[in-house]
């Protein structure tokens, strides 16, 4: 998996590649933390080139979402593949995460 931090028009984006899987994982979860201690007003995770995903990745980003909801924060999801979001479908995590279309999508909601 790789993690890219970038500003877009000051809003900061996680774009990650590859499998987010249980040896993955640990590195994500100190790049989110990372991030979301400073508390920043919204982080936008760009999944457009993620191939796969499993327990260990779901995990991070539920365990990112509870500290970002600590401060009033928002996490916002965008470009998930199908396979990606079936797997969100399936265990329900639709309705808890934000998840939009594309990355505008995210910012104007």
């Amino acid at each position: 998996m790789n993690i890219e931090v970038i500003d877009h028009k000051g809003k900061k984006v996680l774009t990650l590649s590859g499998e987010i899987d249980m040896y993955s994982s640990p590195e994500l979860r100190e790049e989110l933390m990372g991030i979301l201690i400073k508390k920043v007003p919204a982080l936008y995770i760009d999944f457009r080139e993620v191939s796969y995903i499993d327990s260990s990745g779901i995990a991070t980003f539920v365990e990112g979402l509870k500290y970002v909801k600590s401060y009033g924060g928002r996490l916002q999801f965008f470009s998930i593949s199908k396979g990606i979001m079936d797997i969100f479908k399936f265990s329900k995590l639709d309705r808890v995460f934000e998840i939009y279309g594309n990355l505008d999508d995210a910012i104007n909601s």
